[in-house]
């Protein structure tokens, strides 16, 4: 049977196992945060392992707030907003790709990004968006399972924006970039772990596609008190 690529096995492992890296049992999982749903894939498949959890998820592009809205209607437990996350609240230019899920808050550099992704197409649309932090929408939350972060090299820019959030956050899935990325001024992962480390996060998994160099990264709150007690 051939294997997932790491970056693709992490994420998968996550999904599965999150209640074990957390000591819990599954039917304890109760707050997933997802900032960058894009079209939800990975909701339904946590909500098929985590029943009875809710799921407060960000997306700023137009058509996919749309299409989230529409897909999750009837479902009590998702929320979707139409909302970027930062590290302050305000107005932004977010810069959308021809290729899915690549849109960000970070001006890519076009033939950078090209290349990476493997694809031709380079065209590029902008809109602005409204801005918000994960503190201020994530504030009424007493605890959070899962932050999962998928926002193209606005990470750090999160982040900067989640500092008492992550106080009441378990674990963190976020993506990742090691030695370069292609949207300009985007935190490598030296940086996310030495800001993680700081809020008491260990690395816990890591996933990286050999040909670039990026991947997915899972982080654990107080880890070492979850294995030894």
């Amino acid at each position: 049977m051939e294997l997932p690529p790491p970056y693709d096995a992490i994420q998968l492992d996550v999904e599965r196992h999150l209640h074990d890296y957390l000591h819990r049992s599954a039917d304890d999982i109760s707050q997933i945060i997802i900032v960058g749903a894009n079209r939800g894939e990975e909701i339904g498949r946590l909500q098929n392992l985590y029943s009875h959890a809710s799921f407060l998820c960000f997306e700023p592009n137009p058509a996919a707030h749309e299409f989230l809205v529409k897909k999750f209607a009837p479902d009590a437990r998702v929320t979707v907003a139409k909302l970027a996350l930062s590290s302050a609240p305000g107005h932004a230019t977010f810069y959308e790709l021809s290729l899915s899920g690549n849109g960000s808050l970070l001006e890519p550099d076009l033939e950078s990004w090209a290349s990476t992704n493997q694809v031709k197409d380079k065209r590029m649309t902008s809109f602005a968006v409204q801005l918000s932090t994960l503190d201020q929408e994530a504030a009424r939350l007493p605890a959070i399972d899962l932050l999962w972060m998928d926002v193209q090299g606005a990470e750090g820019r999160v982040l900067s924006g989640a500092a008492e959030t992550l106080k009441r956050s378990r674990a963190i899935f976020i993506e990742i970039a090691l030695f370069h990325s292609p949207y300009k001024g985007a935190e490598l992962f030296h940086q996310i772990q030495s800001r993680l480390a700081s809020a008491g996060f260990t690395c816990v998994g890591l996933g990286v596609d050999a040909r670039v160099g990026t991947g997915n990264a899972f982080f654990v709150s107080d880890y070492e008190r979850l294995i030894c007690k």
